[in-house]
């Protein structure tokens, strides 16, 4: 593969999962407040939550399965195609005002986005060399972090224009441009394996398990993501507790987002000797966002907070996707990257049961100070990682793509702009 090819490969994959993540958040966005404006309380927006988010945990297990046995660049495709019709069913059923109904069509919806993510986390290795690995994450995680910004704000303005109908058939536009972008991927995503060498649908929960480096690093975003769901819970209530309504609440979203942005394109700076910190720093900083959240009498001080700790959070997470593609073989890479995600995904979406009363008990900044602890705790988890655990051998597909011409990715990315979402960067 060429240089000039290499480029343009990833350059689409992430913007096809940036775009992905941009139509699910405008969609999410729309169902939240729709919740909200019909009258329901924050027991049901928990719930629904935690039906969309729990399914792809469920359905985590076969997802990546299907990335590592399946051609990814149609995994990928078919994937965002089945979520846009998906939406597609939503805008009919916002037409109606039915607005119960649609919770159970996002949650169908939701189980599409394991096998997404899980294709193209297991696919950027094989398009680059080892020394433009960083390179291509920073900017798969740039993409995803905008398409996290862009879905609320598409979101949003579309809710004050044409309502909830609008946003999903934005939506599911928007997951259809994805899937026409991912078409025109050219490269080996893949390496070619035996069936008797694939394994089974577990073996990336045993890979997470049997490597502590990855087992410490489950639990530490485990517990993050236990404080972070009953604090996409409290964000409207955040908003109008504050008195800035609507505005104030995407703005929340769009400063967490907009770090991630730029967090995603620092990390392209990152080098292999601070990697481990930058994932224990990562952490730490989201504690300090979200203290600085919980103590804050005034309304600014929310969005600098949001803002440090979507910077540092997307830096650390660039770093530990080079760490775990580095330690994992290629046959396996989309399963260790589902059951990754099952677990912290997983976790919060069953902290999503805790975010109503929760927010009864400890009021809306008592949330947010709560997630920090969880925070700075998962961080503490994590200094073991900083020495005393060996790097692995490379896996035979980094050796393999070692030995290939060396391609640079060179494009920049212009900095997005626009409305956020919720912290599923993970």
């Amino acid at each position: 593969m060429t240089m000039r090819s290499s480029n343009t490969a990833v350059l689409r994959l992430a913007a096809s999962q940036g775009l992905a993540f941009a139509g699910r958040g405008a969609a999410m966005t729309a169902l939240i407040w729709a919740l909200f404006a019909h009258g329901h309380s924050a027991w049901l927006v928990s719930a629904a939550m935690l039906g969309v988010f729990g399914v792809s945990t469920a359905v985590s297990p076969w997802a990546g399965n299907i990335g590592d046995r399946h051609d990814r660049r149609r995994v990928v495709m078919v994937s965002a195609v089945l979520a846009a019709l998906g939406f597609a069913v939503c805008a009919v059923l916002a037409w109606y005002g039915l607005t119960l109904a649609i919770i159970g069509v996002m949650v169908a919806a939701a189980a599409t986005q394991g096998a997404l993510s899980a294709a193209v986390a297991g696919a950027v290795p094989n398009l680059v060399s080892d020394e433009d690995l960083t390179g291509a994450n920073s900017l798969t995680g740039a993409f995803k972090s905008a398409g996290f910004m862009l879905g609320p704000g598409i979101g949003g303005a579309l809710l004050a224009v044409i309502g909830a109908t609008g946003v999903f058939a934005a939506a599911a536009a928007i997951l259809l441009i994805s899937a026409m972008l991912t078409h025109g991927v050219r490269g080996r995503l893949r390496d070619e394996q035996r069936p008797d060498a694939m394994g089974g649908r577990m073996e990336g929960f045993r890979q997470l398990w049997n490597d502590r480096w990855l087992r410490l690093l489950t639990v530490a975003w485990a517990l993050v993501m236990i404080g972070i769901g009953p604090v996409i819970v409290a964000e409207v209530p955040l908003a109008r507790e504050f008195g800035v309504g609507s505005i104030g609440y995407g703005l929340i979203a769009v400063f967490w987002d907009g770090g991630g942005v730029v967090g995603a394109l620092l990390g392209r700076r990152i080098s292999t000797g601070v990697e481990r910190a930058a994932v224990a720093g990562g952490c730490a900083a989201i504690g300090f966002g979200f203290a600085v959240v919980g103590l804050t009498p005034t309304f600014w001080p929310v969005l600098a907070g949001m803002m440090v700790a979507g910077l540092f959070d997307a830096f650390g997470v660039v770093a530990a996707q080079n760490i775990i593609q580095r330690r994992t073989p290629d046959h396996i890479r989309s399963r260790v990257s589902a059951a990754l995600d099952a677990v912290v995904l997983g976790s919060m979406a069953a902290s999503f049961a805790l975010a109503a009363p929760l927010i009864a008990l400890l009021g809306v900044q008592g949330v947010y100070l709560a997630a920090a602890a969880i925070a700075l705790t998962g961080a503490a988890i994590l200094v073991p990682t900083l020495s005393g655990i060996p790097a692995l051998p490379r896996p035979a597909a980094a050796a393999r793509r070692a030995a290939r011409p060396v391609h640079v990715i060179r494009r920049t990315l212009p900095n997005p702009r626009g409305r956020a979402r919720h912290r599923t960067r993970r």
